[in-house]
């Protein structure tokens, strides 16, 4: 049986320690190894901090994490109230990531950094909120 395991976090960054946490104590994270628990860790931090710089919520985000089996791999689900359904920014082309990084620039590399973390990476919209579904393979 699938154990889910859910957190609701105000929309605040000084709430981002506890979400990574959060990750670290889900049953299915036993599987996996520490560099790609971290790495599950970062890419839902770096959800959040979009969400919260760029969605504008005022409200809580959700966070649920489960493991599954027939796919062996362990998924965080990230949602939050929203209007409108969230489309991230074109993914970047490889000019575009070399430039922001030889000009040291902060920010614009966050879907980039995002799925390079992980293994799948959906988006989704029903019920007035907003899903990001990441997945990490184990």
């Amino acid at each position: 049986m699938t154990a889910f395991r859910s957190i609701s976090l105000p929309a605040d960054t000084q709430y981002l320690a506890r979400l990574r946490a959060f990750i670290t104590t889900v049953e299915a994270a036993e599987h996996l190894p520490p560099k790609e628990l971290h790495a599950l860790e970062l890419a839902a931090d770096e959800v959040v901090t979009n969400v919260i710089d760029h969605a504008a919520t005022t409200g809580e985000i959700i966070c649920t994490c489960y493991f599954e089996l027939d796919s062996h791999s362990i998924v965080c689900e990230i949602s939050w109230l929203s209007d409108q359904p969230f489309v991230p920014e074109v993914f970047p082309d490889t000019d575009h990531i070399r430039q922001r990084l030889e000009a040291r620039e902060p920010g614009g590399l966050g879907v980039f950094l995002i799925h390079t973390l992980v293994d799948e990476i959906d988006y989704d919209y029903h019920d007035g909120r907003s899903h990001v579904r990441l997945l990490k393979k184990i």
